[in-house]
């Protein structure tokens, strides 16, 4: 008795060669449009020299630390519309009728503000600010006198209050 084998298929009728060369062409479809989407989007890098930024911050410390040796703290109230800002200070010294300040975004450069902050009585600065955008969540707080030499700073996230406390009471005094 004599047995017939049936003729053997094409290759390209076989689902092993599609499996063996499905799986890296997918892979590699997927990494050009990983690498046209980095092309196209810009990381938004919020600085571009962040090594010499790092290094700074020693010398920006001398600065929190005056303001603590002055006594200084503060209040931020932002009003219901995220644009009224009114500022309540405490401090051992004068301080200048226009106190300059820093909203800075953590990730997003371009949502950074900056706004003086003008004295409208004792102890009291308020300012306005021309918008916030409404997807930012959460901000660093930057409170400065014009000549910089002290600086106040905290975090504000909108979700969980109006109110700011600026200031670092658990620095120790300069000697």
């Amino acid at each position: 008795m004599q047995h017939t084998h049936p003729a053997p298929r094409p290759w390209y009728r076989e689902p092993w060669p599609w499996i063996l060369f499905g799986l890296p062409l997918i892979s590699v479809i997927v990494g050009v449009m990983f690498l046209a989407t980095a092309i196209r989007t810009d990381d938004g890098l919020v600085t571009d020299d962040y090594y010499k930024k790092g290094k700074a911050i020693n010398m920006e410390l001398r600065r929190d630390k005056q303001a603590f040796n002055m006594g200084l703290s503060a209040q931020l109230m932002v009003g219901s519309d995220q644009r009224t800002l009114r500022l309540i200070t405490t401090s051992k010294v004068p301080l200048p009728a226009v106190i300059s300040m820093r909203m800075v975004h953590p990730a997003q450069d371009d949502f950074d503000q900056q706004v003086e902050m003008r004295q409208a009585g004792p102890n009291l600065y308020q300012a306005t600010l021309p918008a916030v955008p409404v997807q930012a969540n959460h901000w660093y707080i930057l409170l400065e006198d014009q000549a910089k030499q002290w600086r106040l700073q905290g975090e504000w996230k909108p979700a969980e209050g109006q109110t700011v406390s600026l200031g670092h009471p658990n620095l120790e005094p300069a000697d």
